[in-house]
């Protein structure tokens, strides 16, 4: 799809990834100033392998959705050693993923679930629900009430994983990225 992107979007800069080159992906980390990384990327070994890696270099915030959240789910222990800020935007079929628990045990006891791995792992978590919650591990949640459930389909959390980046790159911190950015997007 890069052609019709490239004519739909001719000022974005699109790179395929055909192979792994970690020197091309530390030239394309070094000028980012923030990080998107999951959406659309797929499970494959090329995907998992540009997802850990990109952790491994990052030097910038990294928002990280979709399959980036699942390729994530088998190396948690990476979100333990990243020295920048990370946002992750799960919905809850990915969350339970990270927490190997059902979707059912997260919707009986979220903010617990929640608080747990915030306190584990020192991220932003948004967790995509009709009530969208944005957890952090020093701070009070926040829970989103703008949007509906109309916004639950392929692609929104695409939308939203851009809105916080583009917050990010503003300057905002972290959890006030992804505050604005959910709230903003549910709009």
């Amino acid at each position: 799809n890069r052609a019709i992107l490239q004519q739909l979007l001719p000022e974005a800069i699109i790179s395929g990834y055909m192979g792994y080159d970690e020197e091309e992906l530390k030239t394309l980390l070094g000028w980012a100033d923030v990080i998107c990384i999951g959406c659309g990327l797929g499970k494959s070994h090329l995907a998992e392998k540009l997802v850990m890696k990109t952790l491994e270099h990052a030097e910038v915030p990294c928002v990280i959705d979709a399959d980036g959240i699942n390729l994530l789910a088998c190396h948690k222990e990476l979100l333990r050693t990243v020295n920048v800020p990370v946002i992750l935007t799960p919905h809850m079929k990915e969350m339970s993923g990270l927490l190997g628990c059902s979707v059912q045990e997260i919707v009986e006891d979220r903010f617990r679930k929640l608080q747990e791995f915030t306190t584990q792992y020192p991220v932003t978590c948004v967790l995509k629900d009709a009530r969208t919650v944005v957890a952090e591990r020093t701070n009070p949640f926040f829970v989103n009430t703008a949007g509906n459930q109309a916004m639950a389909k392929a692609g929104s959390g695409d939308v939203l994983a851009g809105v916080i980046s583009g917050w990010m790159v503003q300057g905002k911190e972290a959890e006030d990225a992804a505050e604005l950015g959910t709230y903003i997007h549910g709009l």
